[in-house]
């Protein structure tokens, strides 16, 4: 891994944590809470400074965002990143929708200064538009903003952030000052209602991860195979374990809230599991909500932990994309250095070699996209081009999957490597992609592959 996705992935992680913490106090705040509990104001104001931290966090890591998204599409240096920036945000599909969350942002933060209930629920709509920008800037859209897969996605990302956010916030805003009394009933109440919402949560969870998992991961042995399905799987059982936790938490501490309570089947069923699992429980002396908010810690430190993994995924490459990953070489790898015997030894060429181009001027290479009529079969949303006829693939996203080499190539030799599938082979079964070697110059070509790679 690079220093560049590194420190990318940090501040997708930071960026996710915060939205989903927004999220998650709102839901608390507007839906959860009862309103008519006047002891909870001061829960409220909390929740209230909470909101305005993670607003604050998410302007950073937007513009953070946007610094390291041009500095992939530049394939350059930081200084050539922020001169590279007004191309992205004017031409580019991720320019639109960042341009959309900031205000969105903007305009939350004006929100949160009024503490009313029509405010507050004003906020959770703006917060709930953020998630939106999460998914149409994420792989989910490669499918294209209004497609099924864009918005299972969506669903998966207010449920994920209203549940592990939700936790966060009731850690974070509600818990620190009730640790150590008794249980009013407008707490108790609080934390049951967050408890059920968080089990349908989990249950969207659930289906809209193993969708995505389903459309991601093909084949099955990238799993294990590659980078992303590696930390998917690390993922994945890290989600077991907060689930766990979270039932033994609804179902010993929550419900011995309500001392009306009955034990249900999966309440017995989780203690069975518990009592095989760890033996008999220990007697404690420690009050209720003191163990609440030391199992609701334990969740919430385990639900950061899972969205580091969801910034590592959204910054690496799908699985789906493996099979032409291992057509590739990592472009920063910087220049090979052998003698002409090894060079000899391995056939002419260096071992894992393949053509990176030089930097190019996206802006010039937009120019020769249209001069060409690429426009014609090629569709990229975002930007402003004649209508398409769909006949070829749709090109929003293509430089975040693929080198500078590949691209190339893909325009010198498009039977070089021919991917199956309508928009991509004729009948004859070779590429229905054009030749153009008559038409561009050399600087046109890396200008060409230039933005290509910026999309």
């Amino acid at each position: 891994m690079s220093v560049q996705f590194l420190v990318a992935t940090g501040v997708r992680w930071a960026g996710l944590a915060a939205l989903a913490t927004l999220v998650g106090a709102m839901v608390v705040d507007v839906v959860v809470m009862p309103r008519e509990a006047a002891e909870l104001d001061p829960a409220r104001r909390r929740l209230g400074r909470l909101v305005v931290v993670c607003l604050v966090v998410l302007v950073g890591t937007t513009a953070g965002e946007l610094v390291a998204r041009a500095q992939t599409m530049a394939s350059g240096s930081l200084a050539s990143a922020i001169s590279a920036i007004p191309v992205v945000l004017t031409r580019t599909h991720f320019g639109g929708i960042w341009i959309a969350r900031f205000a969105l942002l903007a305009l939350a933060l004006l929100v949160s200064l009024r503490s009313s209930r029509a405010a507050r629920v004003v906020l959770l709509g703006l917060a709930l538009a953020v998630t939106v920008t999460t998914t149409l800037t994420g792989h989910a859209a490669d499918w294209g903003d209004l497609t099924p897969s864009a918005a299972i996605d969506w669903i998966h990302v207010v449920a994920v952030s209203a549940w592990t956010g939700g936790l966060i916030a009731v850690v974070l805003g509600v818990l620190p000052r009730a640790r150590h009394s008794p249980a009013p009933a407008s707490l108790a109440s609080t934390v049951r209602r967050f408890s059920r919402l968080a089990g349908w949560c989990l249950l969207a969870v659930l289906v809209s991860g193993g969708y995505n998992t389903w459309v991601q991961v093909s084949p099955l042995s990238a799993l294990w195979t590659t980078l992303y399905g590696r930390v998917l799987a690390v993922k994945v059982l890290l989600v077991l374990v907060l689930i766990w936790w979270g039932a033994l938490n609804r179902y010993t501490v929550v419900a011995a809230l309500d001392g009306r309570h009955r034990a249900g089947i999966a309440e017995r069923c989780v203690r069975l599991a518990r009592l095989a699992l760890r033996g008999p429980s220990r007697a404690t002396r420690r009050p209720l909500l003191a163990r609440l908010s030391a199992y609701a810690r334990r969740e919430a430190l385990l639900a950061v932990v899972v969205l580091a993994c969801t910034a590592v995924l959204v910054d690496s490459t799908p699985a789906r994309h493996a099979e032409h990953a291992a057509h590739q070489v990592a472009e920063e790898a910087g220049p090979f250095r052998v003698t002409m015997e090894e060079l000899h030894e391995s056939g002419g060429v260096p071992k894992g070699w393949m053509i990176v181009p030089p930097a190019g001027d996206p802006a010039h290479g937009r120019e020769v996209f249209v001069a060409l009529g690429c426009y014609a079969c090629h569709s990229i949303r975002g930007e402003k081009l004649p209508a398409s006829s769909g006949l070829g693939p749709e090109l929003t996203g293509v430089g975040q999957h693929h080198p500078a080499g590949y691209l190339l190539e893909s325009v010198l030799n498009p039977n070089a490597v021919i991917v199956q599938g309508p928009g991509y082979t004729g009948p004859d079964g070779k590429s229905i992609m054009p030749d153009f070697r008559g038409q561009l110059s050399a600087s046109d070509l890396i200008d060409l592959v230039a933005y290509l790679k910026s999309l």
